[in-house]
């Protein structure tokens, strides 16, 4: 996908993983995820939705000021294509004066051309090359963490949630996902802007 959308961003910097996480800021998991990340160095990019930011301000405001950023998810998590596009405009807009970021990943990854071209006259569009799929159910913590092991490679952007659905399972992969991206002696990098 990543050649037909070139535009868009779907590979970390060389020689570097970027850990990245949706649907936050989630008021039990973002405290925990915060003081492990700290608690082992990393810096991570985060694609809040603007009505938790709302709802959770300081979260927002302590995971920029350890260094992390803090990209935009939509103001409610809902498909870009279950929108008219003027909805999808102000769902975008909305969320974007929350965050001091110009980066966003849509809901899904889904967006039609007029909508990524609305997104790319006032932002970048980001996406992914390693879904995590924790919020799926039916995928236990160790087949995710055995998933990683074999598939993540230099320069992938690996997705994972703050959700009600991944929120059990993030505690457990979490930590031996960075055991190992460190065994294959692979960097963390945030997200950052094409140059």
């Amino acid at each position: 996908m990543a050649w037909i959308f070139p535009r868009r961003i779907w590979f970390a910097p060389n020689d570097n993983v970027c850990l990245t996480f949706d649907d936050g800021p989630h008021p039990e998991t973002t405290p925990w995820l915060l003081a492990f990340l700290k608690k082992h160095n990393i810096q991570a990019t985060f694609f809040w939705q603007g009505e938790k930011i709302k709802e959770n301000p300081a979260l927002y405001q302590k995971a920029i000021s350890e260094g992390h950023v803090v990209g935009h998810h939509g103001y409610v998590h809902v498909s870009a294509k279950q929108l008219s596009f003027e909805r999808f405009c102000v769902n975008f807009d909305q969320s974007q004066t929350l965050v001091n970021s110009t980066l966003f990943r849509p809901p899904h990854g889904r967006l039609n051309r007029k909508q990524a071209n609305y997104v790319m006259q006032k932002g970048i569009i980001v996406m992914w090359s390693w879904m995590s799929y924790d919020f799926d159910t039916s995928l236990s913590a160790d087949a995710i963490i055995q998933k990683a092991t074999k598939q993540i490679r230099n320069r992938d952007i690996l997705v994972f949630h703050e959700n009600e659905k991944s929120k059990d399972k993030l505690k457990q992969i979490i930590p031996a996902i960075i055991k190992v991206i460190r065994d294959k002696q692979l960097n963390f990098a945030l997200v950052e802007k094409k140059q």
